[in-house]
């Protein structure tokens, strides 16, 4: 009777599948635990005195005696407390943990955007393109004024600045990455539009009030 209610049991088991916790990780299943095994029990040399192994981590006398604590999730109900040591650290990295994260970040973040902008510019130094000569943007404004470019936007500028002290950027701020070397740069073949030092390279809001005269230079 055992025997025939066993084979019943069998009958009814799906063929070929596995328990999730029974099956090993190489056929596609693991137990839902992950605890690692209790160290190795503790060796002693043949004297008798405990056995020492090489630590293959430096540690530096640097001066920093820093220490940073905090709690780190260990699986769903425990936590452990993990440490930070200056001595881990090279000196570079254990000054500059020394200070709060709130000091130091700004401080990479503008330290990172300044290389960037650095190393992307740094093929461009010394190179003067021919539009951004003084004439060729004189020549720029002067066509702006006969095509009448962006009327709206330089009528709102103009009545922003009516209301008080606005400082709008677009009117002072450099318009290319070369303007550094090009402050004196002219183009000889445009004769017409010369001026002695670049102005603004695009309508300022108060030309309205010379929309009828052109950019060119006066005749000698």
């Amino acid at each position: 009777m055992a025997l025939l209610l066993r084979a019943a049991r069998t009958r009814c088991l799906p063929t070929g599948a596995r328990g999730v916790a029974t099956s090993t990780v190489r056929l596609g299943g693991s137990p839902p635990f992950l605890h690692l095994p209790p160290p190795p029990p503790p060796e002693f040399e043949p004297d008798g005195t405990p056995k020492k192994y090489p630590l293959h981590q430096p540690i530096w006398d640097h001066g920093y005696e820093w220490e940073h604590w905090t709690l780190l999730p260990a699986g769903v109900f425990h936590t452990v407390y993990y440490g930070d040591f200056a001595q881990d650290y090279p000196p570079y990295w254990a000054w500059l943990q020394s200070y709060p994260m709130w000091v130091v970040s700004p401080i990479m973040i503008m330290w990172a955007l300044l290389v960037m902008v650095v190393f992307q510019n740094a093929g461009s130094i010394g190179i003067r393109p021919k539009r951004y000569t003084i004439e060729w943007m004189q020549a720029n404004r002067e066509r702006e004024r006969q095509e009448n470019t962006n009327p709206v936007t330089r009528y709102l500028d103009r009545r922003r600045t009516e209301r008080g002290g606005t400082w709008i950027a677009q009117y002072a701020l450099p318009w290319h990455p070369y303007w550094l070397w090009m402050h004196n740069t002219h183009d000889p073949d445009y004769p017409e539009f010369y001026l002695a030092k670049p102005e603004s390279p695009h309508l300022h809001y108060e030309d309205y009030k010379r929309m009828d005269v052109p950019f060119t230079a006066p005749e000698e």
